[in-house]
């Protein structure tokens, strides 16, 4: 395995390790959601008391709630990382003539890029990965939902912003490393 392959494995581990032990929980009656965030696959985290929840502002107490894992959030940004590590593994393979692609490539690191941008977090609470967020904005367009021209509409901007930060990333890197192997020019 190449060094590229070992540290996309290493990087795609970890995420995965983290998304995998510490799954979104929220709490519900029935029709109101709260997001609890993440926790501890083996440990239920406590409901908490919704404040102005019931007619006349009152707090609704936490026993009101039951706490829930969100299984389909959990699954798909799963199975989002497990189908990025696997086509950048595939970018990374070895060529017929034994040789590896490299991010020096401009095609390469564009394509490593959009890659990237799609294992890349678009919300915090709770993280949804742009790529899973890409699942569903086909539904979400044809869904007629008040928000489908938002939600088709911001999906390739975001693409198109978090690719090109990654690419400028990816560029530099390019750049620094090329400059450090040459050695010292001759203003230093």
């Amino acid at each position: 395995m190449n060094p590229t392959k070992k540290m996309i494995l290493s990087i795609s581990s970890i995420a995965f390790g983290g998304v995998f032990f510490f799954p979104p929980w929220y709490e519900t009656n029935g029709q109101y959601v709260k997001q609890l965030g993440r926790h501890f696959f083996f440990i239920r985290p406590d409901a908490v008391p919704v404040e102005c929840y019931l007619a006349g502002c009152v707090t609704a107490p936490a026993s009101y709630f039951h706490v829930v894992l969100d299984w389909r959030s959990w699954v798909e940004t799963l199975l989002t990382i497990a189908a990025v590590t696997t086509i950048l593994f595939l970018l990374f393979r070895a060529r017929t003539d034994g040789t590896f692609p490299s991010i020096a490539n401009a095609k390469t690191r564009l394509l490593f890029s959009v890659l990237v941008a799609l294992a890349l977090p678009v919300s915090m609470s709770p993280v949804v990965l742009l790529g899973t967020y890409g699942l569903d904005a086909p539904l979400i367009f044809f869904s007629g939902e008040h928000n489908w021209f938002w939600g088709s509409i911001f999906f390739p901007i975001v693409v198109s912003v978090y690719t090109a930060a990654v690419y400028l990333v990816a560029t530099v890197t390019v750049w620094i490393a090329a400059h450090a192997h040459r050695g010292p020019g001759p203003f230093i």
